[in-house]
């Protein structure tokens, strides 16, 4: 719960990772999917499968970088901590570090520190790591898109985050690793609401969804039996009902709220106790899905978290969602001009959808997931 799948808790995905290792072979990549789908995990675990597959693999999850130096930073960093890097390689580059420029060894660990912040030439720099690497050199690059939506607040016009996309763009493009981009905000919707996305046009996307319903049940009674568990298709059912969207992370939370009820005595597995179980998570699980409101902080605009806030509150009301009309009609209360009020809601709608709050069928949109709809509509509708 809550952490990388490793070893036996990883789970099918299969497919997918086949078809990005036929891919890397001739492009780099960008890994498509909503929140809490198992990106990470997927990242992690081709980073564990490269060496027999013959690639040197670099991992590096980037939520918390504060800007372009700290990007390069670790991903300095990075280099030093795997086992295949060249062994003189801190040395060399410590002997080609711009004057402006610090190096710092505090605790084994590598540190950029700028005396007149300008991350281009150290750049510069580290591109004499890429050119001794080749196309076996697989850098797998999580969370990206939150350090570009953490430039933009600092630099809201975009073009800080165009350089820092157009810069990245040009090393995949002159020199030989793979690249492999994910994150929990879509790389691809934060380059369109920035209106860059010719900065990410190289990258060939791959999709990741959720378990189908037949993987689903698989999980589910693997899970089960793990603790000599004989689910019954309807208790899997139920379970199934209850997540609506099944990812990994959501029926695993009704599946560990399921284990509670009957550890403490109330009975064998059954719907009724999915029932209770789901009762129970929603009363006092609330942590689970505090990040999904906490996130909308993290996007681009400072005006779209209570735009986004609004559009949810009505979307939770019904299981079948809310009409797209309602939602204009709406938004004209904040948006006079219809032209921008358009643009706006496609944004949004763009971001909510991508981001896997909601999903769209037709002329109306509702939440891809009955348990945040759940939460959305008891503590924040």
């Amino acid at each position: 719960m809550g952490r990388l799948a490793e070893g036996v808790a990883f789970f099918d995905r299969e497919e997918v990772m086949g078809r990005a290792w036929e891919l890397l072979e001739t492009a780099n990549l960008l890994l498509l999917a909503p929140r809490r789908v198992g990106k990470s995990s997927l990242l992690n675990r081709m980073k564990e499968d490269g060496p027999a597959r013959g690639y040197k693999t670099l991992y590096l999850a980037v939520p918390d970088a504060e800007d372009e130096l700290d990007f390069i930073k670790r991903l300095i960093r990075a280099f030093r901590d795997t086992d295949w890097a060249p062994g003189g390689w801190v040395a060399a580059f410590k002997g080609i570090l711009p004057e402006d420029l610090e190096l710092v060894i505090k605790t084994g660990l590598l540190e950029l520190r700028a005396k007149n912040f300008d991350w281009r030439r150290p750049a510069e720099e580290l591109e004499t790591l890429l050119k001794g690497a080749d196309s076996k050199t697989l850098l797998l690059i999580d969370e990206l898109p939150l350090l570009i939506a953490s430039i933009v607040r600092q630099e809201p016009s975009g073009s800080r985050a165009e350089r820092f996309l157009l810069w990245l763009k040009r090393l995949r493009e002159q020199y030989q690793p793979r690249w492999f981009f994910a994150g929990s905000i879509g790389l691809d919707s934060v380059a369109r609401k920035l209106k860059l996305s010719g900065t990410i046009h190289d990258l060939q996307p791959l999709e990741l969804a959720e378990f189908s319903p037949e993987k689903a049940c698989e999980y589910l009674v693997g899970r089960g039996r793990f603790y000599r568990w004989q689910l019954t298709p309807d208790t899997v059912e139920a379970i199934l009902k209850a997540v609506e969207w099944p990812i990994p992370f959501h029926l695993n939370l009704v599946f560990d709220e399921l284990r509670a009820v009957v550890s403490e005595g109330h009975g064998e597995p059954s719907p009724a106790l999915v029932d209770m179980a789901l009762a129970r998570l929603m009363a006092h699980g609330r942590t689970h899905f505090d990040h999904w409101d906490e996130r909308l902080d993290k996007i681009l605009d400072t005006r779209f978290p209570h735009y986004c806030e609004m559009i949810l509150s009505l979307a939770c009301r019904e299981a079948d969602g809310v009409k797209v009309e309602t939602l204009e009609l709406r938004l004209s209360q904040e948006v006079s001009n219809d032209g921008e009020r358009t643009e706006i809601l496609r944004q949004l709608l763009d971001l909510l959808i991508s981001d896997g709050y909601l999903v769209r069928r037709r002329d109306a949109v509702h939440f891809r997931s009955a348990l945040l709809r759940r939460y959305w509509r008891e503590v924040q509708g």
